[in-house]
């Protein structure tokens, strides 16, 4: 007599409960693909370049004490700053500027700035004639710049990488993984000193403000002192992925990431800029001794910065990138299905072709078509 396979407790029963199986199974991977596809942003900053409007500041020394600054005081060791950057002339029309020893990175439309008024100890990073440029002050060490030579405004988005050697001071500049220019800058520690004492009355425009008031910060998107917008104007642009280095991190050609930064054990501060609202900006690192969280000075005309879903990493399940998720991503992922190794219709680098990627094109599908 042929015996009836016995019913496990897993096993489908009827219609209904593999229905809710397959349910269940969708939702979860759904939640999954939205706690990793997140929603993106960028930051469009304005060159407001005044009132401490139209930055982000992140504090890096108490001129109250002498205790040591959080992780985003950079500049004690070897370091490595990288972003991401996209402009115009148009926005930014400042001139070349010279290259050497000397601190004309002052001049360009400054991107990031960590200087200090009127002393050492000090760098930051401008764009000038479109070429992105680098520069450090030592500790009675002297200054010295290194210039890009490509254009990077041009509209679309760039990777930019800077490194200082603290030993013999070197420095590297790369736009989108190719080494444009190094050079031998001064050494020693440029980190803020935990002594410093900003001068009190020389710093805003013409002089109008105290130091304390911007000097002890790291700030993104503009001329930290406001001190003269016509001379030392700020950028206008987007930003986003702005990752703090305590290593070098690059020691020659490298294709620049495709999706945001993941922390490891040398990432001093990172800033996906993925807020979405509000006014703090959150340092997402867990570096010890952090976080570096920083604050957002919204204002002008037009009001800056704002965020925007414009960033530099390809739309969620758009398999060809043509910027719009569209039957012809379906497709890519259906022809491909079940194809492991490197494939364009992975959607999720997960190394294999499957439902997960299937599902991330159609719960995006008609995202970014017809804009």
């Amino acid at each position: 007599m042929q015996r009836r396979a016995k019913l496990g407790y897993n096993s489908p029963v009827n219609g209904e409960t593999a229905m809710r199986r397959l349910t269940f199974c969708v939702w979860s991977a759904l939640l999954a693909y939205t706690s990793v596809y997140a929603q993106g942003y960028s930051f469009r900053f304005y060159g407001n370049g005044r009132d401490d409007i139209d930055r982000v500041k992140i504090r890096i020394d108490d001129p109250a004490n002498n205790l040591p600054g959080p992780p985003a005081d950079i500049g004690a060791t070897d370091f490595t700053i990288e972003f991401w950057l996209k402009g115009t002339l148009a926005d930014n029309p400042t001139s070349p500027v010279s290259c050497g020893a000397n601190v004309d990175w002052i001049y360009g439309n400054i991107i990031i700035d960590r200087d200090r008024f009127n002393q050492d100890r000090k760098f930051g990073i401008s764009v000038a004639g479109g070429r992105i440029v680098f520069g450090v002050s030592g500790d009675g060490t002297g200054d010295f710049t290194i210039c890009g030579t490509s254009n990077v405004l041009d509209g679309a988005w760039h990777h930019i990488a800077v490194q200082r050697r603290r030993s013999d001071g070197y420095l590297w500049l790369y736009v989108d993984g190719v080494l444009e220019a190094q050079g031998d800058g001064p050494n020693g520690d440029i980190s803020y000193p935990d002594n410093g004492m900003p001068c009190s009355d020389c710093c805003g425009y013409l002089g109008g403000q105290s130091c304390a008031f911007s000097d002890p910060f790291l700030v993104f998107g503009a001329e930290k002192h406001d001190y003269d917008p016509s001379n030392y104007p700020s950028f206008s642009g987007y930003l986003d992925e702005v990752r703090l280095s305590t290593t070098l991190r690059y020691s020659g050609a490298f294709t620049p990431p495709g999706q945001p930064f993941t922390p490891d054990a040398h990432t001093a501060a990172l800033y996906h800029f993925d807020e979405g609202g509000g006014t703090q900006i959150l340092d997402s690192s867990g570096a010890a001794g952090g976080p570096s969280h920083g604050e957002l000075r919204y204002g002008g005309a037009p009001a800056g910065p704002v965020w925007t879903t414009d960033t530099p990493f390809r739309r969620a399940g758009d398999v060809d990138g043509d910027g719009c998720v569209d039957d012809a991503d379906l497709l890519q992922v259906l022809f491909n299905f079940g194809a492991s190794g490197s494939n364009p219709a992975d959607v999720n680098g997960d190394s294999l072709v499957d439902d997960a990627d299937l599902l991330i094109v159609l719960f995006n599908f008609g995202s970014g078509c017809g804009e």
